[in-house]
Formats: C-alpha cells, structure tokens, sequence
C-alpha cells in the first residue's frame, strides 16, 4: 500500500508550510489525483487520517479532484 507513504510525505509538506504560515489547525487540503497515477484515493484519505492524529491536521477535510493524467497534486489547505 503506497499510498501510506504518499499520506505521510503530504502530511508532513503541509503541516510545514501551514506552520509556515502561521496556521494552526488545518481544516480542508484539496488534492487533484491523476486516474493514472496508481494512487487509490480511498486508501489515500484512509492513510492520511490515520497519520494525522495528534497533528495540526487532525480531522481535516480532504477533497478529492480526479483528472485523466497521472498527478498527485496539493491544489491548497485551509485552516486557522
């Protein structure tokens, strides 16, 4: 399952650049994921949640934008 170690690479890009930027809790990430990129969305957000207990993400939203190519990209994060 890759997909955990794509959840962990993104939760710890975003809960930097959130701290970055002075947010400490972050509250929605939406994500575009390509068809063809290998990533299960399902498991992805499953991952994510898991790793992100105790963290400034904990209990973020995750929204998923699908498109034909093969990305994995942080479109952006909201939070306070």
């Amino acid at each position: 399952m890759h997909e955990l170690s794509i959840a962990e690479e993104l939760l710890q890009i975003i809960t930097e650049k959130a701290s970055q930027a002075g947010i400490g809790k972050i509250e929605r990430i939406n994500l575009k994921i390509g068809e063809f990129s290998g990533i299960l969305p399902d498991a992805l957000v499953f991952a994510f949640e898991m790793l992100s207990k105790d963290t400034i993400a904990q209990s973020a939203e995750i929204e998923i934008e699908q498109s034909g190519g093969n990305e994995l990209q942080v479109l952006s994060f909201e939070g306070d």
